[in-house]
């Protein structure tokens, strides 16, 4: 009989081939499954259980795909310009639709007395118009101090702010990460104390920066360093992410 029709494997008949083929027909079965399997599961580049499962994303990628992250223990769903991930997940009403991370490279000293960027940033794209964001920030905060005697504090301040350091509307100004009082030991020239620092700001959808290009918002930590001359702040090893929640 005549080999069967089918693009996918839905198409395919069960009941062939027949007995009464060919043997010489029996290649041109064998190619149509695999004509037929390789177009209904374009993306699977290994074993498969109705979802990807792995550590990493898959190679072959197209919208409304699955994918089970396990190194976050998170769901994951293509969008539909198959350009990224949406994350899956539902808690008491809210629904989290994006996450950005970067890694932030450590700074050089800083020294003022009011606020100046610290070259820590993150840079969002929004999927909602009326989305909450909750940008936090992870590091270490190493302050130093060169002068002892008195009773002179040096602190450093962060806070998060557009790219030319405007407070970002309702988010808390002034965060204390490091406080330390002029206790230089005998015989030393400067001393130095290590601050972890973290801290997450919710920013709703009418307070976000001017957008930089369409729905894309960049946040940046800036930073101030009062009675600092005998002294600064270095901030290290770093990471900021961006939780983009449906509320």
């Amino acid at each position: 009989m005549a080999l069967e029709s089918a693009s996918f494997i839905s198409g395919l008949v069960s009941a062939n081939p027949p007995g009464t083929d060919a043997i010489s027909q029996g290649d041109d079965h064998l190619r149509l499954i695999k004509t037929v399997l390789k177009a209904s599961l374009p993306n699977a580049d290994e074993a498969i259980n109705g979802i990807h499962t792995k550590a990493t994303a898959p190679s072959s990628t197209s919208a409304g795909q699955l994918w089970f992250d396990t190194t976050d223990n998170l769901v994951k769903i293509r969008n539909e310009a198959d350009d990224g991930w949406i994350i899956l997940l539902a808690s008491e009403g809210s629904r989290l639709l994006k996450t950005t991370h970067a890694i932030q490279a450590t700074t050089s000293s800083l020294r003022s007395d009011t606020y100046i960027d610290t070259g820590w940033s993150i840079t969002h794209t929004a999927l909602s118009t009326s989305s909450t964001l909750y940008v936090h920030v992870d590091g270490m905060n190493d302050v130093f101090s060169a002068w002892d005697g008195g009773s002179e504090h040096q602190y450093t301040n962060i806070r998060l702010a557009n790219t030319s350091g405007t407070l970002i509307v309702g988010t808390t100004d002034n965060i204390l990460v490091g406080d330390i009082k002029d206790l230089v030991p005998s015989g030393l020239s400067s001393c130095e104390w290590g601050f972890g620092l973290s801290h997450t700001w919710k920013v709703t959808s009418g307070n976000r920066p001017t957008p930089d290009s369409g729905t894309t918002y960049t946040f940046d930590i800036w930073s101030k360093q009062p009675t600092a001359a005998g002294g600064g702040t270095t901030f290290v090893n770093g990471d900021m992410m961006v939780w983009e929640v449906e509320e």
